[in-house]
């Protein structure tokens, strides 16, 4: 297991737990290798911020109240990475509740990449070592005039952006109800800053 910080001090049953739950999701998806990549970068995180957790504990300068407060968050976290498991394992044997659920997470995870690409990636500038350094390509974009038919359209793409925005911060709302309630966890979304991610 690689996570941001080397794992060197991480404990065993930690990168043992890690496994079993790559192995659960893959169980999940039918060993399917495109969505297991989905599913795999949508628990990393989890995963990711609990061992910097456990790095921050071992620290030296970790202070008492620092201290209870990181053993009671990685109880909570352990207890809540039990409880998903077992979700986990039911959607691997069965076609229900709980396979909806995963099945749509992996769907909701690949199409917020694909989202983010379209609107925030695929317009950023890349440099181009063909052009001159006073190219049009690397000039800023003028604004369209108030009113004209190209501001129209800028108007209307940002206010379907701003939707867009809106409906994924709803659904995001309605996944930490659903882990609050429930006592669990369903992964988190993450993307590198500047970096495109093709989906699988």
């Amino acid at each position: 297991m690689t996570v941001r910080h080397t794992h060197a001090s991480l404990p065993t049953e930690f990168r043992s737990l890690y496994r079993l739950f790559l192995r659960a999701n893959s169980a999940v998806v039918l060993h399917h290798s495109p969505s297991k990549t989905q599913v795999h970068r949508l628990w990393r995180p989890v995963f990711d911020e609990a061992a910097f957790k456990i790095h921050r504990l071992q620290h030296h300068d970790v202070c008492s109240s620092e201290q209870i407060n990181i053993v009671q968050w990685l109880y909570t976290w352990h207890k809540r990475v039990d409880h998903t498991l077992s979700l986990l394992a039911t959607a691997a044997v069965s076609r229900g509740l709980a396979h909806k659920i995963t099945r749509n997470l992996k769907w909701l995870r690949q199409n917020h990449v694909l989202w983010v690409d379209r609107l925030y990636y695929s317009h950023k500038p890349f440099w181009k070592p063909q052009l001159p350094q006073n190219s049009a390509q690397y000039q800023p974009y003028s604004l369209p005039t108030p009113g004209s038919r190209p501001d129209h359209i800028l108007r209307k793409n940002r206010k379907m952006r701003l939707f867009d925005e809106q409906c994924s911060n709803a659904i995001g709302e309605v996944v930490k109800m659903a882990e609050g309630r429930h006592d669990i966890i369903l992964g988190r979304l993450r993307l590198k800053r500047w970096q495109q991610e093709w989906s699988s």
